[in-house]
């Protein structure tokens, strides 16, 4: 039998350790998407806001108790909130929930692998998929003849 033991000189309680605290998990697909997503830097900076705000126990809500005050919370204008959030909506990054926001559980999560995956099932259907290829949208219509001649 093989001995599969692997022998480190950094402690295990050194594995996870980030400055402030708690953190999110984001995969490098997510990464390249939100590289290349068109949008704008005050969008950008709000998504990041967004994931440092969430909800620790509901994964993924950012409560939003008015926008007056999550302009506040977040340091920008109202304006500039208002477009950001729906830029970040129209390209799927995030979705309301009421009048809160949710982070979208398959590009951005804070918490275990279950509860991810009851997540990912609660996006609404027709949210905007945040890693589809842009530009050109093909459709295939039913129909037409396949045949040979």
């Amino acid at each position: 039998m093989n001995d599969l033991t692997v022998h480190s000189s950094v402690s295990v309680a050194a594995g996870l350790w980030f400055r402030g605290g708690g953190f999110t998990t984001m995969g490098y697909a997510a990464h390249l998407a939100l590289a290349d997503a068109d949008l704008s830097a005050a969008a950008f900076k709000l998504f990041h806001k967004m994931c440092a705000i969430q909800n620790r126990k509901d994964h993924g809500l950012v409560i939003v108790e008015n926008q007056t005050k999550f302009a506040e919370q977040v340091g920008m204008s109202q304006s500039s909130v208002s477009r950001a959030l729906r830029q970040l909506a129209d390209q799927g990054f995030i979705y309301a929930d009421g009048r809160n926001w949710r982070l979208r559980a398959d590009f951005v999560f804070n918490g275990n692998g279950a509860a991810q995956g009851q997540a990912i099932q609660n996006i609404p259907d027709g949210t905007p998929d945040p890693y589809a290829p842009k530009g050109a949208q093909l459709t295939v219509i039913d129909g037409g003849d396949d045949s040979d001649a």
